[in-house]
């Protein structure tokens, strides 16, 4: 695979990333916003004192002679120094080395630069506090560093989505990137589907989102466990590397659209109260959502299911099925253990059918 180098000044790139020509979002790249404000401090402090940044890493894809470059590694450096230079992005006070120094001309009172007696400049070098300031806050003379600081790029060329997917998975082969992140890259065939899915209704009003959710992988890891229970349950593991690349090979379409038409019934039909919110959680979003498959498929009207919901949390779950009550399910095991995740769907789905064929008619 031919890789060129080729150098930016910051203000091309950002523009680039700006116009859509430099993408950040190829699908199996993990989210931007990873990145702590310490970090990000970290970062503007490097460019604004013109010391090194490791170069970004690009895929370029063509087709039908339409060339794009896609971030492959280097996104959380990107995306923090777009949002300084457009997003008013504040540097904050934690900072270790916050004096900046830098040159400038030395003005008369009318405005005009002094000179010496040979008609030179005077010049003058002046330490800027960097903390709690923004972009426009900076001195033209900081901004001019900013835009014109030099950016490495290396280029992998004619490459196609799944080539990118694997360059992604190369370059993140490291602790930045969680299991779930990671994983995300073995399903680059349906990895645009899933994050359209992420956008979904549900995952604003019925699911139980902790605020790291969205950005370290999880909901991209409870849809495609959705997926898997809704439509293949025998495929279904605790490895979520596994369900992914099986997904990729044998899913289609399909499962993930009807899940997407499943997921809008639901979040229709059950409500947003605080009860029913917290069983939509990372732990058994997926399970319930299975369970919600059955229901539909059992033919009885979608506003019943809310109604089992209201008598399972104010005590359904208490009922034995099988010598067992809810609680009890897979307490010894990892709440992503296979069989205890079809354990605790079949012992849903039994309660399901008891509540309604004996205890809703009673």
């Amino acid at each position: 695979m031919k890789i060129r180098k080729q150098t930016y000044s910051l203000d091309q790139y950002l523009k680039l990333m700006k116009a859509e020509t430099i993408r950040g979002d190829q699908e199996c790249q993990r989210l931007s916003g990873q990145w702590n404000p310490n970090m990000v401090n970290e970062l503007i402090a490097t460019v604004l004192t013109d010391n090194y940044i490791p170069p970004i890493i690009l895929g370029e894809e063509t087709v039908n002679g339409i060339t794009r470059q896609w971030i492959i590694d280097g996104l959380q450096r990107s995306s923090s120094l777009s949002l300084f230079r457009y997003g008013n992005t504040k540097i904050t006070k934690n900072l270790d080395e916050y004096m900046v120094s830098y040159q400038r001309k030395i003005l008369d009172g009318n405005g005009n630069p002094k000179r010496d007696e040979q008609g030179e400049i005077i010049w003058e070098t002046v330490e800027y506090d960097i903390r709690n300031k923004t972009y426009e806050q900076l001195p033209e003379e900081l901004k001019d560093r900013f835009n014109g600081y030099q950016l490495e790029t290396a280029i992998h060329q004619d490459c196609d989505m799944s080539e990118i997917s694997k360059l992604v998975r190369k370059y993140n082969n490291h602790v930045g990137m969680n299991q779930a992140q990671k994983a995300f890259t073995y399903v680059d065939s349906f990895a645009q589907e899933i994050r359209e899915i992420t956008g979904n209704r549900f995952f604003l009003d019925v699911y139980t989102c902790s605020r790291n959710d969205r950005k370290n992988g999880t909901l991209e890891r409870v849809v495609g466990d959705m997926v898997l229970l809704c439509n293949y349950p025998d495929q279904y593991k605790k490895d979520t590397k596994l369900g992914f690349k099986w997904l990729n090979e044998n899913g289609t379409i399909t499962d993930f659209n009807s899940l997407n038409d499943l997921l809008t019934r639901l979040t229709a039909s059950v409500g947003t109260t605080k009860e029913i919110r917290a069983l939509f959680n990372s732990k058994h979003a997926h399970i319930f959502v299975a369970v919600f498959k059955a229901f539909v498929e059992s033919g009885m009207e979608d506003a019943e299911f809310r109604k089992f919901l209201e008598w399972f949390i104010s005590g359904g779950n208490e009922i034995e099925i099988d010598g067992k009550v809810w609680d009890m399910l897979g307490i010894d095991r990892s709440t992503r253990d296979a069989n205890t995740v079809r354990g605790k769907i079949n012992h849903l789905v039994a309660l399901m059918e008891q509540y309604f064929k004996e205890i809703k008619k009673k």
